[in-house]
């Protein structure tokens, strides 16, 4: 008798809630492992990404150009004696600055990863006013014309593809690599002034054929700086520390200008030495990819509990309408297959992109938990019901996805649904008249 109770309380729909609710909770554990098959497939794809930005060109920051005059400054002592000598360099920025830039992108793939380059034809042009060292408020420094030199900076030096020319008051000037001082740029072209009189107004252009990937950006160093940005890419995203004031995107590309003045920034026209920085000033596009197959893969994976607590839940639903036991190893099954659905999406989708590897995923997972309930129920109607949740979730799933501003909002909002639903559906079971196991066991 006494087993006969034990049997009956392990038989109980009750107990097989709580069965199946731990079974539920326990298969996090796999499906956290999923996500960490799908982060090292991001991670692996990130590294051949690097290494094709590596050869190709790195993000872009074309900065300048910069005067710079060397100056020194002789120490005293309180008796006026002089005990030092200190040296350090002047920098002035132009007064009007005008970017124009041609960005023409390229899609490369190295085996199964593709990533977007870019090359960048960049016009400078613009003017420098005649220095104003009064604004150093450095009265007794000796400032050396003779050896000023233009820095302009450029983050990625290999990426440069032309051999630029500084052309100052009509004069072309020679350009050497590297950058003079690390004040400002870590890298870029230095232009030794030479002969040019620096004491009067000098205009200058600037011709630069660039590769880079990813971001291109230029600096806003003028008193007036217009920037100019065109491309037939459809998916820019604008960076820096300022947005277009004027904007297009269209199927066929995109145009950006922007204009900056020097009340914009926090830091002036001339200073000395390290005394201030230039890359809060940057402004430019970030030409996006479409979230990848393995972005969406890992968004669909952190779905996963949902699947099973819903799958669960119906076929205990099923279990009490149809009174047909099934087994929790047969819960487990479907929670399995459910899972698979994951590693198939993220294998196939590498192979053949997202949406169609969506749909073969999602079609071989439900026509197997059709074709397993079909076998355990041999009930056609509960087999549609299953097979209709299945496609349901999957077709919720997917919308999802596909919406990158409004996914939370779709996503409560049908939460809220499913849940609306399941709780209607409970009330048209009879939870104790079915389970007389349960009334036993009190």
């Amino acid at each position: 008798m006494e087993t006969k109770s034990i049997q009956n309380f392990l038989n109980s729909y009750s107990v097989k809630m709580i069965i199946v609710s731990f079974m539920a909770i326990f298969l996090l554990i796999p499906s956290f492992m999923i996500q960490d098959i799908i982060q090292e497939r991001i991670d692996l794809s990130q590294n051949v990404k690097n290494e094709l930005y590596h050869q190709w060109g790195g993000k872009q920051v074309v900065s300048g150009p910069v005067l710079n005059v060397p100056y020194s400054v002789k120490v005293s002592d309180e008796n006026n004696k002089v005990i030092n000598e200190r040296h350090g360099v002047a920098h002035f920025l132009p007064e009007t600055l005008k970017t124009a830039g041609v960005l023409v992108p390229e899609k490369r793939k190295r085996g199964i990863y593709e990533v977007v380059v870019y090359e960048g034809n960049l016009k400078l042009t613009g003017s420098f006013s005649q220095p104003d060292i009064s604004q150093l408020d450095l009265p007794e420094a000796q400032y050396n014309w003779a050896t000023a030199y233009f820095t302009i900076g450029v983050s990625d030096m290999r990426g440069i593809k032309n051999l630029p020319e500084l052309v100052l008051n009509g004069q072309k000037c020679k350009v050497d690599p590297g950058v003079a001082d690390t004040d400002l740029f870590q890298s870029g072209i230095t232009v030794k002034a030479n002969s040019m009189n620096l004491n009067q107004a000098m205009n200058f252009e600037l011709e630069l054929v660039l590769n880079g990937s990813e971001v291109f950006s230029v600096e806003a160093l003028g008193k007036t700086s217009e920037v100019t940005m065109t491309s037939d890419w459809t998916q820019p995203s604008f960076t820096g520390g300022f947005l277009p004031t004027n904007r297009q995107v269209t199927a066929n590309g995109f145009t950006a200008d922007w204009q900056v003045t020097h009340l914009n920034r926090n830091f002036p026209q001339q200073w000395n030495d390290r005394k201030f920085k230039t890359n809060e000033a940057d402004l430019g596009v970030e030409l996006l990819i479409p979230i990848d197959h393995y972005q969406k893969s890992m968004r669909s994976a952190k779905y996963a509990i949902l699947f099973i607590a819903l799958n669960f839940i119906i076929f205990i639903f099923i279990e009490i309408k149809s009174k047909i036991r099934i087994h929790p190893f047969q819960y487990s099954l479907v929670a399995f297959a459910l899972l698979i659905f994951y590693v198939l999406l993220t294998s196939i989708g590498e192979q053949i992109g997202f949406n169609l590897a969506y749909m073969i995923s999602a079609l071989a997972v439900t026509t197997l938990i059709s074709w397993f309930t079909s076998a355990i129920l041999h009930n056609s109607k509960m087999v549609i019901s299953v097979t209709l949740l299945q496609t349901g979730l999957y077709l919720f799933l997917f919308t999802i996805l596909q919406l990158q501003d409004y996914a939370l909002l779709a996503g409560s909002i049908g939460l809220f649904i499913i849940l609306a639903i399941i709780m209607y559906g409970s009330q048209q079971i009879k939870w104790y008249s079915e389970d007389r196991s349960d009334v036993n066991i009190g």
